[in-house]
């Protein structure tokens, strides 16, 4: 019988992307009646909602809990599928995205697949944007090197869900590296797909050092988790503040093709920096310990 695919999406305020995003969806290069799109809407106050049901979707609301691990909790729990895929309405999907996500578990007989993240960047893109590409969302260092990735494109078989705890809903950023590790540890296979690709809208300055901040808080939990030691993860937290260097971030711009200024995309990467390690040394006088849903 042909896999039944259940993406989930958690969406607050996504007017600007969704319709796009569900357009993307619709599209897909798979088989109409075996899979469905569940969007959960975790409190947004633009015209989200209203855009979101002139599509075929199932929607529902998180309105008790903030966050996007509590809106895929909840989406999970209604999912009929026996494959997840988790993405985020920032980012569209190319026609095959399932189709090969699929694949990529199947061929591999893996309980997970990381899919490939990339970024709309041009020379016209500006220094944030262009940080924002080459330095997060990096599914295929995150499997190789860490055996860990991202919900912003990742595909499971439901029974890996159901046989460990759900995603951690007390803590904003950083659990799904969390998640995936533990399945790992737990005895998955985690592969990356180079196929299932999702195209991402990147951030705006600000919208970096909010996320920079929120990874670093998600830090000292992970790396506890890790074994690594509280004073190691502070002595690497100071360590965080300086400078990044320079030529490694000169030598990733020109991967990119582009003729971009490093000096302004440089200062993004102080500044994010900066922000994460704050992040990490709130992470670090937190005493709240990981909480799942189960």
């Amino acid at each position: 019988m042909e896999n039944f695919v259940s993406v989930i999406v958690p969406v607050k305020n996504a007017s600007d992307t969704i319709d796009e995003f569900l357009t993307a969806l619709k599209s897909q290069n798979w088989s109409g009646n075996q899979f469905e799109i569940i969007v959960v809407d975790n409190g947004s106050v633009d015209d989200t909602i209203s855009r979101v049901e002139k599509y075929p979707v199932r929607l529902f609301f998180e309105s008790n809990k903030s966050g996007p691990y509590s809106a895929r909790n909840l989406g999970i729990s209604y999912a009929k599928g026996n494959i997840i895929a988790l993405t985020d309405a920032n980012k569209i999907p190319e026609q095959n995205w399932i189709k090969k996500g699929v694949k990529a578990l199947a061929s591999n007989n893996a309980g997970l697949a990381a899919g490939k993240i990339t970024f709309e960047i041009s020379e016209e893109s500006s220094s944030s944007e262009v940080y924002d590409a080459l330095t997060y969302n990096n599914n295929k260092k995150l499997v190789e090197e860490e055996g860990a990735a991202t919900t912003g494109n990742l595909f499971f078989y439901r029974d890996v869900y159901d046989q460990i705890d759900g995603f951690p809903e007390n803590i904003r950023s950083g659990m799904d590296i969390w998640w995936t590790k533990k399945a790992v540890k737990c005895g998955f296979k985690l592969v990356y797909s180079e196929d299932a690709v999702v195209v991402c809208k990147p951030r705006y300055f600000k919208e970096i050092l909010k996320k920079s901040y929120r990874v670093g808080k998600s830090h000292p939990h992970n790396l506890k988790a890790d074994g690594v030691s509280s004073v190691s993860i502070f002595m690497m937290t100071l360590r965080t503040f300086a400078p990044p260097k320079i030529k490694p971030l000169k030598e990733s711009i020109l991967q990119t093709g582009l003729a971009v200024n490093l000096m302004p995309v440089w200062f993004v990467a102080w500044q994010s920096k900066i922000f994460m390690a704050l992040g990490r040394l709130n992470g670090l006088l937190r005493k709240d310990a990981i909480k799942t849903n189960r």
